[in-house]
């Protein structure tokens, strides 16, 4: 369909919606006006309380639900803003109720079609400034969130960074260790040059990615992780399937095992005695799953979420993973038994 045509029906639809809106009003006002046994009520004083009935409804429907389809807005609705709107709507109602009790009594005042007319303009400034605080406040979190995101990709390129200079100083002095080796065996100190050679493998080593997956950057994040696993004293079991994660993007890759393996290793080095972290990844018909168990202390929660100790920034990265999980029609649970966590996501590959 071309754009300026859906453009007029777009539009049409609108008017009609309003039209459909004001008419609830009008309707609204007349079951009131019938339940409160008004019936002789001044033509212009019915107007405006026929206007602002209408008005109100259209307002509140506009906000609550219209106005979602028009803007087209991927910022959810939170459950606060529902919240608010009750309230001021519940507000509106009370003061109507107060009016048409006047126009019960007989008091025609126009005084109150004033009121009626500021109860309009307090409701178009009330739901507006909701709706721009509740926008206000999902910005921030979005941009907490990069913020998190930012800091996992750099502390990332950090470890790669170091292992680059671990490598260039192991390279540099290659040719050295090689004639220190070759003058160990001429000297027939076979014992000695073996281990001197075990040490030079055991750091060649550290700075190879294991070929856990196909996926060269899982490769390396988890090489990293297990590494920091091993230097904090911490049991790594690591089980992975012939799994293809190439459907996966790299910025998400980082985003969902470098924050889950972060909450594990961080609330494993607290533990006195036995840590451990066991991190699987298989696949079940179309879905591949993955979860990353670990001990801990007592686990608190909150709103489906383990409370973090970090303040007011705490639980974004895992909003980050669970918005990662959402783009490939996956779902994340996360679940306590006793000292034990475990992570579960599934991703539709």
């Amino acid at each position: 369909m071309d754009k300026p045509l859906r453009r007029i029906i777009e539009c049409e639809a609108l008017v009609f919606c309003m039209s459909v809106c004001e008419s609830l009003g009008v309707i609204l006002l007349q079951c009131i006006l019938q339940a409160a046994d008004i019936k002789n009520v001044n033509e212009t004083m019915l107007y405006c309380l026929e206007v602002t009935f209408s008005k109100v409804i259209l307002i509140f429907l506009y906000y609550t639900f219209i106005n979602r389809f028009v803007k087209k807005s991927d910022i959810p609705y939170a459950k606060t803003r529902y919240i608010m709107y009750g309230i001021i709507l519940l507000y509106n109602l009370i003061n109507m109720g107060v009016i048409v009790e006047n126009f019960k009594n007989g008091e025609e005042n126009y005084l109150c079609a004033v009121n009626m007319g500021c109860i309009v303009l307090a409701d178009l400034y009330l739901l507006y400034f909701v709706k721009m605080a509740d926008e206000k406040n999902y910005y921030e979190k979005q941009l907490i969130a990069l913020e998190q995101q930012a800091k996992v990709q750099y502390e990332y390129y950090l470890t790669q960074a170091k292992k680059y200079d671990q490598t260039i100083q192991i390279l540099h002095d290659v040719n050295k260790h090689i004639k220190a080796i070759e003058g160990l065996y001429g000297a027939e100190q076979e014992k000695t040059a073996g281990e001197y050679a075990t040490k030079i493998r055991e750091l060649l080593k550290l700075l190879i990615p294991v070929q856990y997956t196909e996926n060269p950057i899982l490769n390396i994040l988890l090489t990293d992780k297990e590494s920091v696993m091993r230097e904090k004293g911490i049991s790594v079991t690591i089980k992975i399937d012939n799994v293809n994660l190439n459907f996966i993007e790299p910025i998400d890759i980082t985003t969902i095992f470098g924050n889950l393996l972060d909450n594990a290793i961080e609330a494993t080095e607290k533990l006195k005695g036995e840590k451990y972290i066991c991190i699987k990844i298989g696949s079940y018909h179309k879905m591949i799953v993955v979860s990353i168990e670990n001990n801990c202390n007592e686990v608190k929660w909150k709103n489906g979420f383990p409370v973090s100790n970090k303040g007011k920034n705490g639980g974004i990265g895992l909003l980050n993973v669970q918005s990662s999980v959402k783009k490939y029609d996956g779902n994340l649970i996360l679940k306590s038994d006793g000292n034990k966590f475990i992570a579960e996501l599934f991703l539709n590959s």
